[in-house]
């Protein structure tokens, strides 16, 4: 066997799709905080809490704030960001939908979940009370005993 080497060109299309994600059970604690999440990092909002200002970001998000290992160039490392090594939907354009039981409005489904920060709330409200989760049929064997 004798190694041989070879030059290829790839051509990806880099052109992103647009993504949405529908929610069953989308205001409840889970819906409405994931909704929250997402427009609080579109909008870039702050809130003061009792330990200072907070700022929104991707922490977290394996795609936004993790970086993989590429390979060594004599003794450096090289890393490069996840979300640039291939075209990726940015989480700030993801659209979200869904059903729920409850036929309130997202901003009020959040005051109920009681999850957010209220500071950070006063500031979805206006965001979130345009979002309403579309009708859905009542079946009790599927809401948790905690709900």
């Amino acid at each position: 066997v004798v190694p041989n080497t070879a030059s290829l060109l790839i051509r990806t299309k880099t052109k992103l799709p647009k993504l949405g994600v529908m929610l069953v059970g989308w205001g409840g604690n889970n819906g409405t905080t994931i909704t929250a999440a997402l427009l609080a990092n579109k909008y870039q909002l702050s809130w003061e809490t009792k330990d200072g200002i907070k700022k929104v970001n991707w922490y977290g998000s394996i795609t936004q704030s993790s970086t993989v290992f590429l390979g060594s160039s004599g003794q450096k490392e090289i890393f490069a960001p996840m979300n640039a090594l291939l075209p990726m939907v940015n989480p700030n354009d993801i659209e979200v939908d869904g059903w729920d039981i409850s036929n309130f409005n997202l901003a009020d489904a959040m005051k109920r979940a009681k999850v957010l920060d209220i500071n950070l709330q006063k500031q979805l409200i206006p965001h979130m009370e345009k979002l309403k989760p579309r009708r859905s049929i009542y079946y009790p064997d599927f809401i948790a005993a905690n709900q």
